[in-house]
């Protein structure tokens, strides 16, 4: 189990909410690139950032920096950076989205990633998530997702 598998494990472990966005999905809707990260997002609510906190604690993680992650970073409607021993993660909540985290959730397809089950996000909500992102990156993803699909679905997102 590589690293990234290995956080996996250990986010179904703890039963947290997440569907895996970015690299990992775009890998999985079957374009060949690289990525540096896992990139989550996730439900917002008590239970689940306690258990983003219990996690932070096992792992001994840190911001990218290497700085320790202030309490105030686990918080609804913020973005938290990490750095682990096994990869680095991004955990990423559902504002400014007109994607909820349940509506990502309910259209998400578990697959084996790294030798973890793991909620990926569908085509078409990636495809939306990219479109709203609008960087750099993620105009090259769209592109490269489009030779491997071919016309990428219209979203209303």
């Amino acid at each position: 189990m590589t690293g990234f598998g290995r956080i996996l494990a250990d986010l179904n472990g703890a039963g947290l909410r997440y569907v895996l966005i970015g690299g990992i999905a775009v890998i999985s809707h079957g374009v060949v690139r690289a990525t540096r990260d896992v990139d989550a997002i996730v439900a917002h609510d008590k239970t689940n950032l306690d258990i983003i906190r219990d996690l932070i604690a096992a792992w001994g993680a840190t911001r990218p920096d290497g700085s320790p992650v202030p309490p105030d970073a686990i918080a609804p409607g913020r973005n938290v950076h990490l750095a682990t021993g096994f990869g680095d993660l991004d955990f990423l909540g559902d504002h400014g989205s007109p994607l909820t985290f349940d509506e990502l959730l309910s259209r998400a397809d578990v697959r084996r990633v790294d030798g973890a089950d793991a909620p990926i996000v569908s085509l078409a909500d990636l495809v939306a998530l990219k479109r709203l992102a609008g960087r750099e990156t993620d105009m090259l993803d769209l592109r490269r997702l489009e030779e491997a699909h071919g016309e990428l679905p219209e979203t209303s997102a």
